[in-house]
């Protein structure tokens, strides 16, 4: 599903910054990050006119460690299982985003205007976002003269990232040095976008698992179902 998109309300996220009072757009080109990557390849070596380079502090080096190895200690309980990044058992059942969003418009259907209520955006560029990563945006039901978002048209509502052409069942994380969560690596259809709609108020558990059907009820499915108990008995559910 698809929608033309209005130059007042672009259906992207662009970052601002305010300097001296004029409010400046983020450049998202390849020619400002070839800079910024010139910048840093320039400030690996101290310059002499930057004056005396700055010594280490013994003192304070044992203190950075030591307070890594106490957050180290803390974050143990935030490290991801192995259920998580194992891409043998849970990349499977395949879908294409055009399936995977005429199964979305079944359940949502028209909006007041007659357009779809679904729409895939292309995201400002960014050499750290990988291209296939797309933002799913939904005009909720019954909210179409409501405004979400400032930078949107009412009723528009953003939900989550969406993986294109092909989503697996589940996600795949990609883990930081300590085993903890730092980004997907595949995004799943149900495990992360059907979750995200349901726990958004888009649509509900019934809805999803009648139009996409029901999950097999392994391992692998746990932390679906949990999230969904979680949200039912009105716990925030991230």
């Amino acid at each position: 599903m698809s929608q033309s998109k209005d130059d007042k309300y672009p259906l992207n996220t662009v970052a601002t910054a305010e300097i001296d009072g004029e409010v400046i757009r983020a450049s998202h080109t390849p020619e400002t990050y070839k800079l910024i990557k010139e910048a840093r390849e320039e400030l690996k070596n101290w310059l002499p006119q930057w004056g005396a380079k700055p010594k280490p502090d013994p003192a304070a080096v044992d203190a950075a460690l030591a307070l890594r190895e106490k957050n180290d200690e803390l974050t143990k309980i935030y490290t991801a299982a192995n259920r998580f990044t194992d891409e043998k058992s849970r990349v499977g059942n395949l879908m294409h985003v055009r399936k995977f969003c005429e199964k979305l418009h079944n359940i949502l259907g028209l909006a007041a205007d007659g357009g779809s209520r679904v729409f895939i955006n292309d995201p400002p560029y960014h050499p750290a976002i990988d291209s296939h990563m797309k933002g799913l945006f939904i005009k909720i039901r019954g909210m179409d003269n409501f405004i979400y978002h400032t930078d949107l048209p009412p009723g528009w509502k953003k939900i989550c990232g969406i993986q294109v052409p092909y989503m697996s069942e589940w996600g795949i994380m990609n883990l930081d040095g300590r085993g903890c969560f730092r980004s997907w690596k595949y995004i799943g259809w149900r495990g992360n976008v059907l979750l995200r709609l349901i726990l958004a108020g888009a649509i509900s558990e019934e809805e999803a698992h009648r139009e996409f059907g029901v999950p097999q009820g392994n391992d692998i499915d746990r932390e679906y179902y949990l999230k969904l108990e979680e949200y039912r008995r009105g716990k925030r559910a991230n």
